[in-house]
This record gives structure tokens, C-alpha cells and sequence, in this order.
């Protein structure tokens, strides 16, 4: 059962930490928690599929951490995407790009529908491959 939260010792009825595996930075959120920031959690993702970069508005608002956890996931999505995209028009010159380009778009839609998955069900999980960097890189975007 990895994927369950397991509440410490230490803190108040209804408290979760993070799964493990996850950085030690992410904040414990309760059922609470999660539940006022789903909505927003969920519209990162969604949003996003579109090409509307939606995930800026939990980032700005940090007012709930279980919307800015999912918010940073999705913009760690989208620089991968950016990156990726970058390597795939550059390869378009010896005309390997063209070959990736529709493996980089189904995997980013994988991941996306992931994401979507893990917002719904209100768990607090890095994305498979990039996640990790997610919660790293912006670890100094935390609750306001």
C-alpha cells in the first residue's frame, strides 16, 4: 500500500504526511486541505491540455498546498514539454524530430491524464519520470 498516507505520531487527528518516495519539503495536508484545493488541482491539469498554462493561478495564489503541490507538477509538465519539444525541432533537421514529436505528445497527454487522476482522487504524488524534479526545483514556492 504505497500510495497510502500514514498519519505521524506528532501531529493532530486527520494529518497526513507524504507518501514515500516524495521529498521531505512536501507539506502534510488534511482531508481539508485537500478537498478546498481539488478543484484547483484539478483545473491545472485540465486547463492546461488545452494549451492555457492555468497552473499560474494556484502558483500566484499559494493559498492552498494541495492545488500549489499539483500546480507545481503541472508546470514542471510544461517546461518538459517545452524541453522536449526544443530537442524534437532541433532533430527535425536530420529528420528524427519529426518521428518524436507524436511519441513527446502521447506521453505528455499519459502524464496530463495522470495528473488529472491524482487531483481527483486527492493524492499527493509525483508524476512518473519528471515529478521528482517538480518539487525540487520549486521548493520555494510554498504557502502564502
Amino acid at each position: 500500500m504505497a500510495n497510502e498516507t500514514i498519519p505521524p505520531s506528532d501531529a493532530p487527528a486527520g494529518t497526513t504526511t507524504p507518501p514515500a518516495g516524495l521529498p521531505t519539503n512536501t507539506p502534510a495536508m488534511d482531508a481539508k486541505e485537500i478537498d478546498d484545493g481539488k478543484t484547483f488541482a484539478i483545473l491545472s491539469y485540465v486547463i492546461s491540455l488545452i494549451g492555457l498554462p492555468f497552473f499560474i493561478v494556484p502558483l500566484v495564489m499559494r493559498n492552498n498546498d494541495f492545488a500549489l503541490y499539483h500546480a507545481k507538477q503541472c508546470l514542471m509538465l510544461w517546461i518538459a514539454g517545452a524541453i522536449g519539444g526544443a530537442i524534437c525541432s532541433i532533430l527535425s533537421f536530420l529528420c528524427i524530430g519529426f518521428l518524436l514529436i507524436p511519441v513527446l505528445l502521447i506521453g505528455m497527454l499519459v502524464l496530463e491524464v495522470m495528473g488529472i487522476l491524482n487531483a481527483v482522487g486527492g493524492k499527493v504524488k509525483p508524476l512518473p519520470i519528471i515529478g521528482k524534479w517538480g518539487e525540487e526545483w520549486f521548493k520555494g514556492l510554498r504557502k502564502a
